[in-house]
């Protein structure tokens, strides 16, 4: 994350698949942009069923979160056209979010069906990701760092206190079984945890997003790597909300990843005294907010990187690019394949595909402190390992499934693009390491 905006912001704001372009070569940068692309469009998919499957099932949510919407565009407003003071917004502001909680507890929203979220929901991201960042993005992103906080410190004190008692069963041995396949602690084990921080897409919003609000580049530290240090911590918590629940209380969720964190964390909360169930709708309300912020901040980056790919930017970009971007991911979320939604079919790529993206920004950012004749050996050794574990996985999903397999084919496609962006990255760093070499015998 911190190599990602670091290099957005000496590159006059451009993405990391640009970046690319220029340090490793066009043709390469192009299949940068192109597994990117397909890794966002992906993200868009899952978070558009989840986000829908979360309102229908739980009418508080669409409620709060519709509040907290208005909330951020008044708050915006104050902060750009008004001169009253930020300090005085922020006290008043934040307590008039969270007050949200109750309005959806007294009004929720019901019998609406999931499909009439989609179409909601996809309205709302098209209008979000062509708003002005200072209109909605910025000061909803503010107020939801604030139920990130909230989460993170109730659900460490909760845990600290209560201690609870581990349900998951205890996991002996070198593998298991996972969609009638048997799968191998190694990869797939460092996979599923590195992703808390070592997260591809946080790599992209760091270079699509944050880069073009940083005030000085020594914030970077703090925004980029602090950020990924918070979201590891995070990552943690999600997986004690997960084994403190047992076997029939995951079967009652029906495998949905929002309402198992949700049930979770307000058992563990319970603990300081906060009633389970507003403890579970909270933590709905603050997932909720940032599957909806991701879903529009991951619309832009498509457009951003449609834009750099086409060289298309002007008026028309912004609402034709989002209308694009958008297109295929609002067509796939509607469909069903055995009875699950479509993202379903495809699920077990999210986590491999996610941290090789990641690999190939820190192998970018590699290539980048070469340039610069920055010794990177610091970064080279994570970088490679990150490269070969995702890469280990997809071969590992290409022969399990079969190559015909939609998920094979998959699995093979962006095996090949990450060996391909890989090799060429790599070759980079040898070639400036030799002409290093020769500059140093010739002075």
């Amino acid at each position: 994350d911190f190599g990602s905006a670091l290099m957005s912001v000496r590159n006059c704001g451009k993405s990391i698949a640009a970046t690319s372009c220029q340090l490793v070569g066009p043709k390469t940068g192009k299949l940068f942009v192109l597994f990117v692309l397909i890794a966002l469009i992906y993200v868009i998919i899952v978070f558009l069923d989840i986000t829908a499957d979360t309102f229908e099932k739980s009418g508080s949510v669409p409620t709060a979160s519709g509040w907290f919407i208005l909330m951020a565009l008044i708050f915006g407003f104050f902060i750009s056209k008004t001169k009253v003071p930020f300090k005085f917004l922020i006290t008043l502001f934040v307590p008039l979010t969270f007050f949200g909680l109750w309005i959806g507890q007294e009004a929720p929203i019901a019998d609406i069906s999931k499909n009439a979220w989609l179409y909601v929901i996809l309205a709302y991201v098209y209008l979000a990701a062509i708003a002005p960042v200072n209109l909605l993005l910025q000061p909803r992103d503010f107020l939801s760092s604030f139920f990130l906080f909230a989460v993170l410190i109730a659900g460490l004190i909760g845990a600290f206190v209560a201690i609870p008692t581990i349900e998951a069963p205890i996991f002996k041995g070198l593998t298991t079984e996972v969609g009638g396949h048997t799968q191998f602690i190694l990869p797939f084990l460092f996979i599923t945890i590195a992703c808390g921080a070592c997260s591809g897409f946080h790599s992209m919003v760091a270079s699509g997003t944050t880069s073009k609000q940083i005030n000085t580049e020594r914030d970077i530290i703090r925004i980029g790597y602090g950020s990924m240090l918070v979201e590891g911590i995070l990552a943690t918590l999600a997986l004690g909300t997960l084994i403190v629940l047992s076997a029939s209380n995951l079967e009652m969720f029906g495998g949905s990843p929002v309402r198992i964190f949700a049930a979770g964390f307000g058992q563990i909360v319970s603990a300081i005294g906060l009633p389970a169930p507003l403890a579970a709708d909270f933590a709905l309300l603050a997932v909720s907010t940032f599957l909806l912020t991701t879903l529009d901040t991951c619309t832009r980056l498509c457009r951003f990187l449609l834009e750099e790919l086409l060289d298309w930017r002007n008026a028309t970009s912004r609402y034709g690019g989002t209308f694009l971007c958008l297109g295929l991911p609002a067509i796939i979320a509607f469909q069903e394949f055995d009875g699950q939604p479509a993202w379903k079919m495809i699920w077990p790529l999210f986590g491999s595909t996610n941290q090789l993206l990641a690999a190939l920004a820190l192998i970018t950012f590699v290539v980048y402190l070469r340039s610069q004749r920055i010794k990177a050996g610091f970064a080279l050794v994570p970088a490679l390992l990150m490269i070969a574990t995702p890469l280990l996985a997809l071969a590992i999903m290409t022969v399990q499934y079969g190559v015909f397999s939609l998920l094979g084919s998959m699995s093979l496609f962006m095996f090949a693009l990450g060996v391909f962006v890989s090799i060429r990255s790599l070759q980079t760093i040898m070639g400036s390491r030799r002409q290093g070499v020769a500059a140093s015998q010739s002075s």
